[in-house]
């Protein structure tokens, strides 16, 4: 079956962020037949708290594709409504919520997922920021045929891409999105060849990435200045790793290291925009006061001199 084959199948695509959004317009512009879209419902985002759709929602809507923002597929109705579409087969990018079997037995060629790991590192929801974290030199894409287990779906192909120091989670998931786009479409090119030659994942090496809360995106200044300067390239430019100064909720978006084998009280804030950690210390480059705007490091203790000698925490 070749991607002109395709045209009369029906497509249901599940994805909620930028990065499935790269799929979305994709399948769009190969003028698949994509005959709905699952997101995340709208909910409140920035500082006003304003209630805001996924971008893939505003796509689909724009290209007049009908959109479902089902809370969960406990339900029998959302399970025959979803069967009711008609689906040949159904691809998910990034969704965030669960897919029980009873949904994955209804599109006959099933469920396909463009994951942002090389499986089995990095199941679960948050591959691109754990790689980061980690200090991983590589990460990928992999495609597979999904079953109710959390990643561990058959591997239909599986491409990679280097980690650079200075990368972060936003300009990693740009690279990521336009890989795995590019790999949907070579899998739909040949889709029965390429789910017939799919294969099992290897146990060895299974890892997962957690769900990302607030508290995690929090900078623990006991680290080390290497790994205080991966978590905030992880988390940048969103969530954003964080901090306190004097109750006040600093967004850290970027930072270099200043020194590496220093060791001073962690967190104390020091000439030039610097912050001691557990070993070494880091030049703050650019960060965010809650309620403020952006602005780089050298300007944020400019107007605050008062602030070198306390202590982040």
């Amino acid at each position: 079956m070749t991607i002109s084959a395709m045209n009369n199948k029906s497509i249901i695509f599940m994805g909620t962020s930028d990065f499935s959004l790269k799929s979305l317009v994709a399948l769009h512009e190969a003028r698949l037949n994509v005959a709905g879209v699952y997101t995340q419902a709208p909910k409140p985002s920035g500082r006003k708290y304003k209630i805001q759709k996924s971008v893939v929602h505003r796509f689909a809507e724009e290209k007049n594709i009908p959109v479902y923002c089902p809370k969960n597929f406990k339900s029998q109705e959302e399970i025959e409504f979803f069967r009711s579409l008609k689906p040949d087969l159904a691809i998910v990018s990034s969704y965030g919520l669960i897919i029980p079997q009873s949904l994955l037995d209804v599109p006959p060629r099933g469920f396909i997922n463009i994951h942002a790991s090389l499986l089995p590192r990095w199941r679960g929801a948050s591959p691109i920021q754990s790689s980061i974290l980690a200090g991983d030199r590589e990460t990928g894409i992999s495609i597979m045929k999904m079953d109710a287990g959390i990643d561990t779906g058959n591997i239909i192909s599986m491409k990679s891409i280097k980690i650079l120091p200075e990368t972060t989670y936003g300009e990693l998931s740009r690279q990521l999105g336009d890989l795995g786009a590019t790999m949907l479409l070579e899998t739909l090119d040949d889709l029965e060849a390429n789910l017939a030659k799919s294969q099992k994942q290897p146990e060895e090496g299974a890892v997962y990435a957690p769900k990302i809360s607030g508290d995690s995106c929090r900078i623990n200044w006991n680290d080390s200045a290497e790994n205080i300067l991966r978590h905030i390239k992880a988390f940048s430019p969103t969530p954003a790793a964080w901090t306190e100064i004097k109750d006040v909720r600093l967004k850290i978006l970027d930072a270099n290291i200043y020194e590496i084998n220093s060791r001073q009280q962690s967190g104390l804030i020091l000439e030039n925009a610097v912050v001691a950690c557990g070993i070494g210390s880091l030049k703050l480059l650019e960060l965010q006061p809650s309620g403020k705007n952006k602005m780089s490091g050298d300007d944020f203790i400019r107007g605050r001199q008062q602030l070198i000698g306390c202590v982040m925490k």
